[in-house]
C-alpha cells in the first residue's frame, strides 16, 4: 500500500491515467488537516484498488483555495459522484465539474459543514418531549405490579406457579 499526494490541478488527469492502468476508486472522503501543518487546509483522501495486481493505494488530493476546491472525477469513476457530494456536504470541499454538486445528508438549508473542526459543538438544541404513558387495563398490564394483578419475587420477577 503506497501514500501519494496530488496537487488539485494534477487530479483529473492523474485519475484518468490511474483507470486505463486499470485502478478502481474504492473510496473518496474530504479530509479537514487543520494543525497538522499542510499548506491546504482541506483536501481529499481516495482508496484505489486494482483487482488483477490486487493492490490497494491511497492518495491525498490538497483542495486549495477559498471555498477548497478540487476536479470533480465523476466522468472517469462514476462511483465517485455521490461520494463527493458527501465531502461538500460535511466539509464544504467544492468539486468543479460535478453534475450535481448538492447537499445529500444535510437538508438545504442547514448552515456551515458539521465535519469541519472549527465547526461548533453542540449547536442543534435537541427537544426531549414526555410521551404518553400507554395504559392496557387488562391482567398481566399496567404500570406497577398491584394494577398488573400480578405477584412478584424480591428482584421484581414475575412469580412462576405461586411460589415468591
Amino acid at each position: 500500500m503506497t501514500d501519494v499526494e496530488i496537487r488539485s490541478e494534477e487530479w483529473l488527469d492523474s485519475a484518468r491515467e490511474l483507470v486505463a492502468q486499470g485502478w478502481w476508486l474504492a473510496d473518496l472522503c474530504g479530509v479537514d488537516r487543520m494543525h497538522l501543518g499542510f499548506d491546504d487546509r482541506f483536501g481529499i483522501a481516495v482508496q484505489l484498488l486494482h483487482r488483477e495486481r490486487k493492490e490497494r493505494r491511497t492518495l491525498h488530493v490538497a483542495a486549495a483555495g477559498e471555498p477548497p476546491s478540487v476536479p470533480s472525477v465523476t466522468s472517469v469513476w462514476p462511483t465517485a459522484n455521490f461520494l463527493e457530494r458527501e465531502a461538500y456536504d460535511l466539509f464544504g470541499i467544492v468539486f468543479e465539474g460535478h453534475p450535481d454538486l448538492t447537499r445529500i445528508l444535510l437538508p438545504d438549508d442547514w448552515e456551515g459543514h458539521p465535519l469541519r473542526k472549527d465547526y461548533g459543538v453542540g449547536k442543534v438544541p435537541v427537544d426531549f418531549v414526555k410521551q404518553p404513558f400507554l395504559q392496557i387495563q387488562g391482567p398481566g398490564q399496567g404500570p406497577n405490579t398491584i394494577e398488573a394483578q400480578q405477584e412478584v419475587d424480591g428482584y421484581g420477577q414475575t412469580a412462576k406457579d405461586g411460589q415468591s
